[in-house]
């Protein structure tokens, strides 16, 4: 799919500095929703992560790959990744992920103010019919990857059916392989 000649990648851009320089006839944005709008109602706040990678002597740190702290520690998960490639060390590698509201937006905050300015910036999406916003970031709710995942498939969904029959790509060319 990424080497079709209708995709160009674009690593390190920032949509809003060449969206008016690319023309399209459908959009998926996964960007924060409010950004989308150049924050013109104000600002939906976001949780950030800050990552603490370590190495230590030990075979194994933990019983698995991932272990959530909901509230007993500054962190709120530890990643151990060997458990996940299998791969066997008298070393291991931890990721410490902190909570934090400096960094990249990864999570919505749920109160009842910042749903209500989402409901403002969900009525302008509204009146954007070729644009399909998506995931957690653009319709600010939290979601696990496999919801993520269905959210996508739903859309994609949605999606074919609003384009015209001539447009679209043989149905072989769609298949997943099972």
């Amino acid at each position: 799919m990424l080497d079709h000649p209708n995709v160009k990648i674009m690593l390190q851009t920032d949509y809003r500095e060449v969206r008016e320089r690319i023309p399209f006839r459908r959009l998926i944005y996964t960007g924060p929703i409010d950004e989308f709008f150049d924050w013109k109602l104000g600002r939906l706040p976001y949780r950030s992560l800050r990552f603490e990678h370590v190495t230590l002597e030990c075979e194994q740190f933990q019983p698995v790959a991932v272990v959530n702290y909901p509230q007993t520690e500054a962190y709120t998960r530890i990643t151990e990744y060997k458990h996940l490639t299998g791969q066997r060390n008298t070393r291991t590698s931890l990721t410490y992920e902190y909570p934090t509201d400096i960094g990249d937006p990864y999570y919505p905050v749920p109160r009842p103010k910042n749903e209500a300015l989402y409901k403002q910036y969900e009525a302008l999406a509204d009146n954007c019919p070729d644009v399909w916003f998506v995931g957690r970031l653009a319709t600010y709710r939290y979601y696990n990857m496999d919801q993520v995942v269905g959210q996508a498939l739903a859309t994609f969904a949605r999606i074919q059916k609003t384009i015209p029959a001539s447009d679209r790509a043989p149905q072989s060319a769609l298949a997943m392989p099972v």
